[in-house]
């Protein structure tokens, strides 16, 4: 199984694990932290597929023009599938119209402290 592939399995296998257990009060964090690493903030609004811009991708873009959320955050929050999360910020991301920061430089500053 190629890498891309089992990430994307991965993913899944949390999303299912999520849903089946909507009372869970914490969530483990995956080592890799993939998902977790980018964080998003929407710089402007974009150009999105007519057919793309569904009621849960408005409300995820207001979100994004608020605060800054990473893919984990989106796909807790935002009734979004796996393949509809990764095309908005793939589309976001072509037309740079978020803002990315990886979280990653942070975390180790903050664990030597």
């Amino acid at each position: 199984m190629t890498r891309p592939l089992q990430r994307l399995v991965g993913w899944a296998r949390r999303i299912v694990k999520r849903r089946c257990d909507p009372f869970r009060a914490t969530e483990v964090i995956d080592p890799a932290g993939e998902d977790d690493q980018l964080i998003y903030r929407l710089r402007r609004w974009p150009k999105l597929p007519s057919a793309s811009m569904t009621t849960h991708v408005s409300r995820a873009l207001s979100i994004m023009s608020t605060r800054p959320v990473n893919r984990r955050w989106l796909l807790n929050n935002s009734s979004l599938q796996v393949h509809e999360v990764d095309s908005m910020l793939r589309h976001l991301v072509e037309q740079e119209a978020v803002e990315v920061t990886d979280a990653a430089k942070y975390r180790s500053h903050t664990s030597t402290a």
